[in-house]
């Protein structure tokens, strides 16, 4: 019994640990993907806030991968550039538009990196998931 005891508590120790571990992304910087659906045509635009008192200088990464589950067809937009934002800032950085159609999944990869080239701010938005269920 006490090993089956030892174990739980190192168990929920490690998840603990991992979880902890795990959360570096949109802390100092918040990733976003706004978008509006009018007519099947989707508007997306990256957007970037501080969550701190310094300046931050990034590079991000916006990417549009379309499948067609029909016909096989895959295709992908990527627009990267680099940006500063202000303490306490909220600023746009890219807009793009697609067509989704009736067979098609649209997902969407919002990534910032900082100027050593390190993952800090990530966000992602999928579009037609539910009719591959």
């Amino acid at each position: 019994m006490k090993i089956s005891n030892q174990f739980k508590v190192f168990f929920v120790f490690l998840l603990f640990t991992v979880g902890c571990y795990s959360q570096t992304t949109n802390t100092k910087v918040k990733a976003r993907i706004v978008y509006e659906e009018n007519d099947r045509i989707i508007k997306i635009t990256g957007t970037a806030e501080n969550l701190t008192d310094i300046l931050q200088s990034m590079s991000y990464s916006l990417s549009v991968i379309k499948k067609n589950s029909s016909n096989d067809n895959t295709s992908n937009n990527v627009q990267e550039g680099f940006f500063n934002l202000g303490p306490n800032e909220n600023k746009n950085l890219s807009t793009t538009q697609i067509n989704l159609g009736n067979e098609d999944e649209v997902i969407v990869l919002l990534l910032f990196y900082d100027e050593s080239k390190k993952l800090i701010g990530k966000d992602r938005v999928v579009f037609g998931e539910e009719k591959k269920k």
